[in-house]
């Protein structure tokens, strides 16, 4: 199912104990990176990266439409649908739900982690509203399963009611914002704050974690001098200086692995691409800039001292996913198989009413270059 093609972003104790981790402990996450390639004629394509210190067991779930879903928030059942549109994207934890995804209309997009910042509504107590209420690691797959475009989207968020809800699997309340973009070429982030959802519409498509949205976009005029063209010659007192060599002109461009450093470099790198080179091979220029922003373990640790840290998982890149918005074709590779593949609505049956999973591909040794000699 998977293609290889060629390597070239009511239960109120247990609500209490998940806050008191998620305030008092050290962040488990907080490096995935998304954004958006668009060649001249507005082809587009969406990547992004996955970055967790605990591993989340991940595979590729295909969703047919007329699946039934059912969101519970915390023991009880809360809003149920039926899918409308067949979606294909990356299922944690042997479940419908997904953290990224594309469906057969190209609505791509991702749920990001946004410790610190997340405010949900809280669940209600009745039933009549809990059959409005969709929890947090649901709701991307509704949108997805459920809508064409971005403008649909923002037209129907009132149907359902997203609360912030106890997910056992990861043992804490997941903290997330959402990044959506369609095949017309508009794009938005969804963030729940103080116990309201904010829709911005994004015009640069990338999204990477906290703070929030608004203030990453007030945060590019910072950065307003960054330029792809070198500097050239200056004189300073008489005398005649030029730069040490390629690159003088991103003197500065962030470097760090901080959310804040990845959305003003992912920026830098999709507003400077060679548009001729995007069309002539979109898929390998989006894994170029996609790998900027790989974490190797290790490189990442949390705030504790080195015996907490033996026992404790550092953040890394999990997996990578690019969705060709054009020919609906989703990629993804792995932190042991760095090579892409992929699968299209052409490869399962979209009407079929049953959900199937897909392992991620294995690792993959290192393949001689010349065979051996006899």
């Amino acid at each position: 199912m998977l293609k290889r093609i060629a390597s070239k972003p009511f239960a109120l104790f247990k609500i209490t104990l998940a806050l008191f981790a998620f305030v008092f402990q050290p962040v488990a996450a907080n490096a995935c990176t998304s954004f958006v390639l668009s060649t001249v004629d507005n082809i587009r394509m969406y990547g992004r990266t996955m970055e967790f210190g605990k591993q989340i067991p991940t595979k590729i779930g295909l969703i047919p439409r007329g699946y039934k879903f059912q969101s519970k928030i915390n023991d009880e059942i809360g809003f149920s649908w039926t899918g409308k549109i067949a979606v294909i994207g990356a299922s944690i934890f042997d479940s419908p739900a997904m953290v990224d995804g594309m469906n057969e209309y190209g609505l791509s997009g991702g749920a990001l982690y946004f410790p610190g910042f997340a405010g949900y509504k809280n669940p209600s107590r009745s039933e009549e509203e809990r059959a409005k209420e969709i929890n947090q690691v649901d709701f991307l797959v509704w949108m997805l399963s459920t809508f064409k475009t971005v403008e649909e989207i923002k037209i129907n968020l009132d149907k359902v009611s997203l609360v912030g809800t106890y997910y056992s699997n990861m043992d804490e309340i997941p903290p997330l914002h959402y990044t959506l973009h369609d095949a017309a070429g508009f794009s938005i982030v969804i963030e729940p704050v103080d116990g309201e959802i904010k829709v911005y519409d994004n015009p640069y498509t990338v999204l990477t974690n906290s703070p929030d949205f608004e203030w990453h976009t007030q945060n590019i005029r910072n950065y307003l001098f960054l330029s792809p063209f070198n500097i050239g010659t200056t004189t300073i007192m008489g005398q005649e200086l030029e730069p040490f060599g390629q690159g003088s002109g991103l003197l500065g461009i962030p470097g760090d692995p901080t959310p804040p450093s990845r959305f003003i470099r992912a920026l830098g790198l999709i507003s400077t691409i060679d548009a001729s080179e995007l069309n002539k091979n979109r898929l390998v220029t989006m894994e170029h800039v996609l790998n900027n922003f790989d974490i190797p373990k290790g490189f990442v640790r949390p705030a504790i001292s080195p015996t907490e840290q033996e026992q404790e998982a550092n953040d890394y890149t999990q997996w990578s996913a690019i969705a060709d918005i054009e020919n609906k074709i989703y990629y993804i590779k792995t932190y042991e198989n760095t090579t892409l593949h992929g699968v299209s609505f052409d490869d399962f049956d979209v009407t079929s009413g049953q959900l199937q999973f897909v392992n991620l591909p294995s690792p993959k040794p290192t393949q001689p270059l010349l065979p051996p000699m006899q």
